[in-house]
């Protein structure tokens, strides 16, 4: 196979779609290298192992989303509907993959390590509770500080529950469903 040069961004990005296709147990180091287009000793010139490459991938996607999060909840021309409209519709277009859902990798990873031990754990816990802090905070314009963290878990778990369903029936109208209701509070 010929070696092509590449950035670790690139590896994060392709790696990320294939984990989140194949799953974190099922996809080796062969199919990342194969996938990547490049040697096995290439891909540990940038990580230890998966562990480590898996660490990075949530590390990115818990960034990016915390920033998605972010400019909704201190953008001074939203409303509380127009920041849950707004998430709403982010959270749509992140999840949808070519069409078809393929679950939020988040929880897709929490549940593969169930009974596991793996470092990039507590970044899957971080990823969760951020969710919920800023849905929280959305949510604190318009009801008091318990209510609207007790709305936020609600959210997320109707939202998680929703990617399932979607991703178990082929139906994207559980997530259509799921977002119009949160985002209408």
């Amino acid at each position: 196979m010929p070696t092509i040069k590449t950035s670790k961004e690139e590896i994060l990005q392709k790696s990320l779609l294939l984990i989140w296709q194949k799953g974190y147990h099922d996809t080796s180091i062969g199919d990342l290298a194969i996938t990547l287009g490049i040697a096995k000793s290439h891909f540990y010139y940038y990580f230890k192992g998966k562990e480590d490459l898996m660490m990075e991938i949530l590390s990115y996607m818990l960034e990016k989303f915390t920033q998605i999060l972010q400019r909704i909840v201190e953008n001074p021309e939203l409303d509380t509907s127009g920041k849950l409209q707004k998430l709403a519709s982010k959270m749509a277009r992140f999840y949808d993959f070519n069409g078809y859902s393929n679950g939020c990798l988040m929880a897709n990873t929490a549940l593969e390590s169930v009974g596991k031990d793996y470092a990039f754990l507590p970044i899957v816990r971080k990823f969760f509770s951020t969710f919920i802090e800023y849905l929280t905070q959305i949510y604190s314009e318009k009801y008091p500080a318990d209510e609207a963290a007790r709305m936020a878990v609600q959210a997320l778990q109707e939202f998680e529950g929703a990617l399932l369903l979607t991703r178990l029936f082929a139906d994207e109208n559980y997530l259509k469903q799921a977002l119009e209701r949160i985002a209408s509070r």
